[in-house]
């Protein structure tokens, strides 16, 4: 069953992700590193616009953003993953990606990467 694509369902998620025997969680490690869109659509209920958004991302974004997630993962850490509700007239998503580890060079651990999806309206 897949999870919604909310702040429950990617912290149910990773509860699942974390139970995963370690050849298991590699696999799932591995699908988000590669491949980030059909990780999405593989585990998440995505409606039909958010299903369009991961087909356009760029392979740029897809691939430097799942980096970010599967080195997240292989040190043990959640991903740090916030999604808004939209107030009336906010029609406009903003999707915020944050990896403080390409920011900070950072050898001797590893920084969450940070996801926050928010909304405003379009003045």
């Amino acid at each position: 069953m897949k999870n919604s694509f909310n702040n429950a369902g990617v912290a149910t998620f990773h509860h699942y992700l974390f139970f995963l025997n370690i050849t298991d969680r590699q696999v799932v490690i591995d699908l988000v590193r590669t491949d980030l869109g059909q990780f999405l659509l593989d585990y998440f209920d995505m409606s039909p616009s958010q299903q369009v958004y991961i087909l356009n991302m760029t392979s740029d974004f897809k691939e430097t953003t799942g980096t970010g997630i599967a080195e997240t993962w292989e040190s043990g850490q959640a991903i740090q993953f916030q999604k808004d509700t939209p107030a009336p007239g906010e029609d406009v998503k903003d999707l915020v990606v944050i990896d403080p580890s390409s920011l900070f060079n950072t050898t001797s651990s590893r920084i969450p990467i940070s996801i926050h999806i928010r909304y405003r309206s379009a003045q």
